[in-house]
């Protein structure tokens, strides 16, 4: 029997992290720091809580992993290695196989990513992500 899953992924805003993750995955439990400005009334960001809505996303997903569920996706930018670090450690501490799917710009420029995403990021704030992300090796 396979050990459970627990998949990291990453992508820009727009490149199709959230609907991998239904399609490839459909009885994970997914975890993003973007379900925590999901409110009644809409989706309310606020840059200031993003450490915040970051730590939630963690909790939810290492509760999770304690509780047995077989596969759990952390869906987030994920940048930069030190964002996921906390999950993976986890992840290992718990008998979670990772696996980090890397979307990045799913072959899209900074504008038809801004175009495709669900939270309005525009195209420079993309852009600034574009330029600090991180490849291995």
């Amino acid at each position: 029997m396979n050990a459970p899953l627990m998949i990291v992924l990453r992508g820009l805003p727009g490149s199709g992290k959230s609907t991998w993750a239904a399609r490839h995955h459909p009885e994970a439990v997914v975890c993003s720091a973007d379900h925590f400005f999901e409110t009644p009334g809409g989706y309310r960001f606020a840059e200031s809580r993003l450490g915040e809505a970051h730590a939630a996303c963690a909790a939810r997903a290492i509760e999770a992993m304690a509780a047995g569920a077989p596969t759990v996706v952390v869906d987030n930018t994920h940048s930069q290695p030190w964002e996921w670090r906390v999950v993976s450690a986890a992840a290992r501490a718990l008998g979670y196989r990772l696996e980090v799917v890397d979307l990045f710009d799913a072959g899209l420029d900074d504008a038809a990513l801004a175009a495709r995403n669900r939270h309005d990021v525009p195209a420079e704030v993309i852009a600034s992500m574009r330029a600090r992300w991180w490849r291995p090796g």
